[in-house]
């Protein structure tokens, strides 16, 4: 079955000055959900409702501060629970606050998303945060010296349930073990899903590759058990390192680089709602 990858990223995206004041979220619950529930994290952000499923408070506080969501090392301290524990975060907004985000441009809705998602952590976990720039070893994404072999994506029409034609959705879909599919994909959009794999091994991913354009493509490669992948993955015979040169034409180059880091200064376990 294949499960398509929310990307907050491409949600919350970076802003420039707030001309409009952010409320909390008029309801919310917090809950923690059974360890071994089986089902993996994803985030919606549907009409008034901003909804988290099984995600950790770390997941969270990296869509709050606009981290790379697969880069564990952009939040720092806290007890264990922080990183292991998960929850489901259910949020609606006042319905006529709601309707003005609807109409602001996508910057300044991500922002406004985000201080919400902020002040609703503060008080449901009593965080406190500070920044923080710290060196740290990190992949750029860069062309390959055979170039990009990414192709433009072809731009499409779907339908949505009224039967109105829509620009599809930029996402990048995990289709099995070992195989990402790029649908209308940026860069951006690829090295979050990069930063998520065992074999980057938590590090940040950032694009180098000076491309802008939206695509199409497939990246398929044998996970690496030795980097906590799982056995029954694709067998290409090529590593995830290899397999970008190969099939997309681009190439991770390690090095290090200032980080801003998000590190908690207090929290708390959340109370029953």
């Amino acid at each position: 079955m294949r499960a398509l990858l929310f990307v907050p990223i491409a949600i919350f995206t970076p802003s420039h000055a707030q001309t409009t004041p952010s409320p909390s979220f008029e309801v919310a619950t917090v809950k923690p959900i059974d360890a071994k529930n089986s089902q993996p994290p994803s985030v919606l952000i549907s009409g008034d409702r901003f909804a988290a499923t099984g995600m950790t408070l770390q997941a969270l506080i990296k869509i709050a501060y606009d981290m790379n969501y697969g880069a564990d090392r952009q939040v720092s301290g806290g007890p264990a629970w922080v990183g292991s524990a998960r929850f489901d975060v259910d949020a609606k907004e006042d319905a006529a606050w709601a309707e003005k985000l609807k109409q602001l441009p996508d910057e300044q809705r991500g922002a406004e998303l985000r201080q919400m998602l902020q002040g609703l952590l503060a008080e449901r976990f009593k965080l406190q945060v500070h920044h923080q720039s710290s060196e740290l070893s990190v992949y750029e994404l860069v062309l390959a010296k055979s170039g990009s072999k990414l192709m433009p994506s072809v731009a499409q029409l779907s339908t949505n349930q009224q039967d109105r034609p829509e620009k599809r959705r930029t996402a990048i879909r995990f289709a099995g073990k070992g195989v990402l599919e790029g649908n209308d994909a940026d860069p951006q959009t690829l090295v979050t899903a990069l930063s998520m794999q065992p074999e980057i091994g938590g590090r940040l991913v950032v694009d180098k590759t000076g491309l802008t354009g939206k695509y199409d493509f497939t990246l398929k490669w044998t996970p690496d058990t030795a980097q906590g992948a799982d056995s029954t993955g694709t067998d290409t015979g090529l590593s995830l390192f290899t397999a970008l040169q190969e099939q997309l034409g681009l190439r991770l180059e390690s090095t290090k680089a200032p980080v801003d880091i998000i590190v908690i200064d207090h929290v708390e376990l959340p109370s029953s709602n």
